[in-house]
């Protein structure tokens, strides 16, 4: 399994070195981007190559899914910590039942060798 992870992690940066070579042009051409407020004058960014607009993109998209599934990890932590504790009672509780068995067990067993004799 490893090695078919591995194989597919490298067929996936084989395709994004494609990806960027074949569109250097693109990608290394200098844009400016400009925004505007009705309120403030037109804004202009400095001029920089379209990848890094692109990473940009890229990792700011990355961290509002990273903020976006945090509560749900904190609920899960949450449910999982309430599971392992139930699960935990629940085995003490079949350790005593055993134990409880066991002296029922050991109990009967001598009543029926006196009754025997």
């Amino acid at each position: 399994m490893k090695k078919v992870k591995m194989a597919f992690w490298v067929v996936i940066l084989l395709l994004v070195a494609l990806f960027f070579y074949q569109n250097k042009s693109i990608l290394m051409a200098k844009q400016s981007l400009s925004y505007g407020l009705p309120f403030l004058d037109v804004q202009h960014a400095p001029e920089l190559p379209f990848a890094l607009f692109l990473l940009l993109s890229f990792l700011l998209g990355l961290l509002v899914a990273y903020f976006f599934s945090l509560s749900e990890r904190f609920k899960s932590k949450k449910t999982i910590k309430n599971l392992n504790a139930a699960a935990t009672s629940q085995l003490e509780e079949i350790s005593a039942l055993r134990k409880e068995l066991e002296a029922m067990r050991g109990g009967s067993s001598g009543e029926n060798q006196e009754s025997k004799e």
